[in-house]
C-alpha cells in the first residue's frame, strides 16, 4: 500500500489489492482506472515518447497523447498521468511548469519522471533536475551496479533495464523505494504529494526502441500506472487532446510552429530554409509535390527530424547549430526531400537520396568541405561492409547494414553524375511525369530503376544486377523504349 494515504477511492483499493495479490498480473480494465495520460516531448523530443511509451504501457486501458508545447499551458483538467523525460537538453524547465506539476500532484494525478542525465554541449546542469529537486530527488550521472533489484512492491519482480543510473534522494522525504542496484542505491522511488503520487526512474527501466517493440518490465510497469493514477478520475468519454507548439508565424514560404521554449531559434531556422529552398529545388529539377510543405515545427533536440509530407520537424540544434551551419542545410534538405518526393516514396533509397540531396545542396551554397567530407565519409562507412559495392541488395535484402543502404545510393549517383551532372534533376523531372497515381498504384524499385534508366538516355538494369540489386526491367510498370 501507499505510505501515507488516510482516505481511498474504491478503484484504489481495487487496484492496490491486485498489486498486493498479483502484481504482475492486469487489472481488469474499467471507467474508473481509466488512464488519460500525456507525455511530454517539449523539452526533448524522442521518437520512443512520440506515442511508443504509451503503446508499451498505456494502452489498452489508457489513451496517450503528446504535449509539443509550453508545459504549463496544457490543460491537465481530462488527464491523470504526466510522463516527464529528458536526456540531454538546454530548453528549461520554467518556475510556471514546475507549478503546474505540483498542481497536478496535488489534485490526485500521476507523474513519472525518467531521466537519464546528460550534459548538452558544454552546459553544466542537466535540465530535468531543476523540477524533481523541488521534489527531493536528483538523478546523477553515476552508473547503477547490476543486477537491479526490486523493492516494497516490487519485491518479487523481475526488473529489466538497459544502461541504468541512480538517483539520489534527500533523505529527509519520505521516499519509496522501488529499484536498487546490486549495492543497494536507488534506481526508482515513488513519494505521496497531495493526493497524486510522483514517481521518478532511471530511464532504462522503459524501453527505448522507436518501434514499440521492447516493452521490458510492462508486467509491473502497468498496474504501477494504474495504481498512481487511481485518484484523479477522468471522463472515459472525452478523449484528452495533444498539444501542439503554441506559437505559429506565417513566414514567406511556410508557417513555422514552435514552443516558447523555441522562440530564441525560430528566425535562425526559418532564415537557413528559406536559403535552402530554391536550391533544393534546383537540385531537385520540379517543384514540391502538390500539398507538401506546409507547415515547419521546431523540434527541441541535437538528433532527429521528420516528414509527414505536409509538414516537417527540424532539430533546432542539429550539426551544433546555430555555431555550425551545414548541419541545419543538409537536414533541412534532407526532410525536405521526403515531402519533395510525392506522391509515392522511393522504393530502395528514400533516406539515402535525402541525405544526398542535402549533401549536394550543401556544395552549391558554399559549404562544400563540409558536404564532401560527410560523403566521403558514409562511403568510407558503407567500404566497410561492401568494399566493391556489389554485396548488399537494395531492393529485397533485409539485413543490410544501415551505412550501407544510406550510402550506396549515394555512390550509385555520383557515379552517374560523371556523366550527366544534372542527374538527380533529371531522374526527378521523369520520375513526376511518368509515375502518377493515375497510371501506376505502386512505385517499385523495378520502377525507379527504369524511371532512371529513362533520365540517364540508357538500360541501366544490367549495371544494377552487377551491383547485386534484383531488379527486372520486365516487371516494372514504366517501360523503357
Amino acid at each position: 500500500m501507499i505510505k501515507g494515504t488516510r482516505k481511498m477511492t474504491i478503484s484504489a483499493v481495487l487496484a492496490c489489492m491486485c498489486l498486493t495479490i498479483s502484481f504482475g498480473e492486469p487489472a481488469p480494465t474499467t471507467q474508473s482506472d481509466r488512464i488519460h495520460c500525456v507525455t511530454d516531448i517539449s523539452h526533448e523530443f524522442s521518437f520512443y515518447f512520440d506515442g511508443r511509451f504509451g503503446r508499451n504501457y498505456v494502452v489498452p486501458n489508457g489513451i496517450d497523447v503528446r504535449n509539443w508545447g509550453t508545459l504549463h499551458k496544457y490543460d491537465f483538467s481530462n488527464v491523470n498521468l504526466l510522463i516527464l523525460q529528458s536526456s540531454a537538453s538546454p530548453c528549461p524547465y520554467l518556475p510556471e511548469d514546475i507549478e503546474a506539476v505540483r498542481k497536478f500532484l496535488a489534485e490526485g494525478g500521476g507523474v513519472v519522471v525518467l531521466g537519464d542525465y546528460s550534459l548538452f554541449r558544454q552546459e553544466k546542469q542537466y535540465r530535468l533536475n531543476a523540477l524533481v529537486k523541488h521534489f527531493g530527488a536528483e538523478f546523477v550521472s553515476e552508473s547503477a551496479q547490476k543486477p537491479l533489484r526490486g523493492c516494497s512492491i516490487l519485491e518479487r519482480e523481475e526488473i529489466g533495464s538497459y544502461s541504468p543510473k541512480i538517483i539520489q534522494l534527500d533523505e529527509s522525504v519520505d521516499w519509496e523505494v522501488l529499484v536498487k542496484d546490486a549495492r543497494g542505491r536507488a534506481v526508482m522511488a515513488r513519494r505521496r504529494i497531495g493526493k497524486g503520487h510522483l514517481v521518478v526512474a532511471s530511464r532504462s527501466l522503459s524501453g527505448h526502441k522507436p518501434d514499440a517493440s521492447d516493452p521490458i518490465n510492462d508486467g509491473w510497469w502497468k498496474p504501477l500506472l494504474r495504481q498512481i493514477t487511481a485518484n484523479k478520475p477522468v471522463d472515459p468519454k472525452r478523449r484528452p487532446r495533444h498539444q501542439m507548439p503554441e506559437n505559429k508565424t506565417q513566414r514567406q514560404r511556410l508557417p513555422i510552429q514552435y514552443s516558447d521554449y523555441m522562440k530564441s531559434h525560430a528566425d535562425a531556422i526559418y532564415a537557413v530554409y528559406d536559403q535552402c529552398f530554391p536550391v533544393i529545388q534546383e537540385v531537385m529539377g520540379v517543384l514540391p509535390s502538390e500539398g507538401m510543405l506546409t507547415k515547419l515545427i521546431l523540434l527541441p533536440t541535437g538528433g532527429g527530424g521528420f516528414s509527414s509530407g505536409s509538414s516537417i520537424g527540424l532539430a533546432a540544434w542539429w550539426g551544433n547549430f546555430p555555431e555550425k551551419k551545414y548541419g541545419m542545410v543538409e537536414l533541412i534538405s534532407h526532410e525536405s526531400t521526403h515531402s519533395w518526393v510525392h506522391p509515392f516514396t522511393e522504393p530502395m533509397w528514400n533516406e539515402g537520396i535525402a541525405t544526398y540531396v542535402g549533401i549536394l545542396v550543401g556544395r552549391r551554397m558554399g559549404l562544400a568541405e563540409d558536404a564532401d567530407s560527410t560523403l566521403a565519409g558514409w562511403i568510407r562507412g558503407a567500404r566497410r561492409h561492401d568494399k566493391d559495392m556489389a554485396k548488399y541488395d537494395l531492393a529485397n535484402g533485409r539485413d543490410v547494414p544501415h551505412v550501407v543502404r544510406m550510402a550506396k545510393p549515394m555512390w550509385i549517383f555520383e557515379q552517374l553524375r560523371k556523366e550527366k551532372p544534372d542527374i538527380v534533376a533529371r531522374y526527378f523531372q521523369t520520375k513526376r511525369k511518368l509515375a502518377t497515381p493515375d497510371k501506376i498504384k505502386k512505385y517499385t524499385a523495378d520502377d525507379s530503376v527504369a524511371v532512371l534508366s529513362i533520365a540517364m538516355g540508357r538500360d541501366l538494369f544490367g549495371w544494377f544486377q552487377s551491383l547485386g540489386i534484383t531488379v527486372d526491367r520486365s516487371k516494372a510498370q514504366i517501360k523503357i523504349k
